[in-house]
């Protein structure tokens, strides 16, 4: 909240190199709900779903959510406001990686009959950071919306009205160019994009260049094309997928890796999130990008060997990363003497 109120409590945005700046937001600073048990610590304790309870006295019931955090901080996030959120509200989670809901659904909202409307986004977007509340949108593209069923068998399942109206409300926002699909449809772009996220993310996190810098690289073509063999297999055995029509087309490693160099060079002088990232010593989402796949695999049967040795290298160098960043490992080495 302080740097909130520092920043003169705008968001301020950059578009063709013209500054938009909004102000008189309503904004709240939620804090951790902690139980007492073993961490009897206030914002430290585990948190549970408070869904099937009303919201305190002088906390409003939230109808409509949209979560952008960080894959990793999703639960986190969820679990401070999830007393505040019924089974009549909508949440649309708009995010790298996947398997997010999974987890949401374990930590946060165990009970089916329960559970908060889920909504899914896919964006095309470019935009990055300068300082706090302060953005650039770098490219224009487009945003992708479903509304899930809540049970997958369902024929003609019924949507919440807070869900519909959210829909219907991004949807008429121009700047976004927001579309709404079948949950099926979003599935296949959600996967699409999470393939070059996979290829791209973590080799330029590795080898740490910009986007374009992995074009025109024997070497480097070689790596994608085996990570995307893996991946490949990994998408047209999902079982969610089977009997969806031109599903081996679509997923073919030759049209995913045209997918990739497309996207790198569209991007060329970006870096990838990943990179980012590691430059400010913060957590990456692998195990939602790259770990996803791995851990899809399994489930049916792949051993992604590459895939799953590529997401132990971002994870020992994001260690690596955090620990430089909070002066844990010497910069120079010692002398026998010291």
């Amino acid at each position: 909240m302080d740097r909130w109120v520092d920043q003169g409590q705008t968001l301020k945005l950059t578009t063709h190199g013209l500054l938009d700046i909004k102000s008189n937001f309503e904004v709240e600073h939620v804090r951790s709900r902690s139980v007492m048990g073993d961490v009897g610590v206030p914002g430290q304790g585990i948190i549970t779903s408070f869904s099937d309870s009303p919201a305190p006295s002088g906390e409003e019931i939230i109808h409509n959510l949209i979560v952008s955090v960080k894959a990793f901080n999703t639960v986190n996030a969820l679990q401070r406001i999830a007393h505040r959120l019924t089974r009549e509200s909508a949440i649309l989670f708009i995010q790298n990686g996947m398997g997010i809901i999974e987890e949401v659904n374990d930590q946060v909202f165990p009970e089916p009959e329960k559970r908060p409307q889920y909504m899914l986004g896919v964006i095309s977007h470019g935009i990055y950071q300068t300082n706090p509340f302060s953005f650039v949108h770098s490219g224009h593209g487009t945003t992708a919306l479903a509304i899930l069923p809540r049970r997958v068998e369902e024929v003609k399942p019924h949507f919440e009205s807070s869900a519909l109206y959210l829909l219907r409300t991004v949807t008429r926002t121009p700047v976004l160019a927001a579309v709404g699909f079948g949950p099926t449809d979003l599935t296949q772009l959600q996967i699409e994009k999470l393939a070059v996220n996979a290829i791209i993310n973590p080799l330029t996190a590795l080898m740490d260049c910009q986007n374009g810098e992995l074009l025109h690289r024997p070497s480097i073509s070689r790596i994608i094309r085996l990570l995307l063999a893996e991946i490949s297999l990994v998408i047209k055995s999902l079982p969610e997928l089977q009997g969806v029509p031109n599903v081996k087309m679509r997923f073919d490693i030759a049209r995913l890796e045209n997918q990739v160099l497309g996207i790198a060079r569209k991007t060329a002088a970006n870096r990838s999130s990943m990179l980012q990232d590691f430059g400010q010593g913060r957590p990456t989402e692998i195990e939602y990008i790259t770990g996803y796949f791995v851990r899809r695999g399994e489930e049916v049967g792949i051993q992604c060997v590459l895939n799953y040795m590529l997401k132990h290298m971002i994870k020992a160098k994001e260690r690596l990363e955090r620990e430089r960043h909070a002066n844990l490992l010497p910069l120079k080495p010692q002398s026998p003497s010291q």
